[in-house]
C-alpha cells in the first residue's frame, strides 16, 4: 500500500479504486510463480493502455499541428511513443520500483529493461483510463507527452520543411527557395553550420545545425512558418 499510495503521489493523480493500479504492476512472472493469490497480469492493461495512449497522442498532434500531413504525424506519434520514450517516462516515476514480477526475471534484471517499463507504463495509463475516463487521461497523457516535444524537436525532425516551403513558394510566387551556406564553425568533429534560405522579394531565413542540411532545414522551417502565420492574419 505504501508504494502504491507513493506511485499515486508521482503521478499526480488519486485513484478510486486502487487495486486497478495494483494490476497495472503486476507482471505475468509474478502471477505465474504466486498461483495461490488469485491475482491478476497486467497483458489486458498494456494492450488497452496501448490504445489509449494513441488516441490521446494523436488528438494532441492533430490539434497543434494543424498543417502536417497525415504521414508526418504518424512518424511523429510513432517516435513519442516508442519503447524508448514510454521507458523513460516509466524511470521519471519509478515504476520500476513497484512492480511485483517473478523470481526468475528479478534475478535477469528484468525491473530495468525497456521493454518492462514501456508496458507497465501502458498498464498504468489503463488503470488511470479505467478509474477515471477519457478526459481525465487525456490531460494527463498530454502533460507527459508536451515535454517531449520540446525536448526533442520532434516537428523538425519528420516534417519535411523544406519541401513544404518549395511548394508553397511554388503556389504563391511562381518561384523557389535558394540556400546558400553563411559559415562553418568549430572542430571538425563537431562543426556548427549557418546556413540562409531567401525567397525573392520576399524574405530571407537563417538557421543553424550540425550539417548543411540540419542548417537549412532549420531555415526552411522558420520560413515556412511566417508564411503560414502570414496567411492566417
Amino acid at each position: 500500500m505504501k508504494i502504491l499510495k507513493g506511485l499515486e503521489k508521482r503521478l499526480g493523480y488519486r485513484f478510486r479504486d486502487l487495486n486497478l493500479l495494483s494490476t497495472a504492476l503486476t507482471h505475468s512472472s509474478y502471477v505465474n510463480e504466486n498461483q495461490q493469490l488469485s491475482v491478476s497480469n497486467n497483458e489486458r492493461f498494456e494492450f488497452l493502455g496501448d490504445s489509449v495512449l494513441g488516441v490521446c497522442v494523436s488528438d494532441l498532434l492533430v490539434r497543434r499541428y494543424i498543417d502536417f500531413a497525415e504521414g508526418d504525424l504518424t512518424k511523429i506519434r510513432a517516435a513519442l511513443v516508442n519503447e524508448k520514450n514510454l521507458a523513460w517516462m516509466a524511470r521519471d516515476l519509478n515504476i520500476g520500483d513497484c512492480l511485483l514480477i517473478g523470481r526468475g526475471e528479478e534475478n535477469a534484471g528484468s525491473r530495468d529493461k525497456d521493454s518492462f517499463l514501456a508496458d507497465a507504463f501502458e498498464a498504468v495509463i489503463a488503470a488511470v483510463y479505467l478509474d477515471s475516463g477519457f478526459c481525465k487521461i487525456k490531460d494527463f497523457i498530454i502533460k507527459l507527452i508536451e515535454p517531449l516535444l520540446e525536448k526533442d524537436n520532434l516537428p523538425v525532425a519528420y516534417f519535411d520543411y523544406k519541401t513544404a516551403l518549395q511548394e508553397l513558394c511554388h503556389e504563391r510566387y511562381k518561384t523557389t527557395p535558394v540556400y546558400q551556406l553563411i559559415d562553418s564553425s568549430g572542430p571538425e568533429h563537431a562543426k556548427i553550420f549557418e546556413a540562409r534560405v531567401v525567397i525573392t522579394n520576399k524574405l530571407t531565413e537563417q538557421g543553424c545545425g550540425k550539417s548543411k542540411k540540419a542548417a537549412e532545414k532549420q531555415a526552411a522551417r522558420k520560413a515556412w512558418e511566417k508564411l503560414i502565420n502570414e496567411e492566417k492574419k
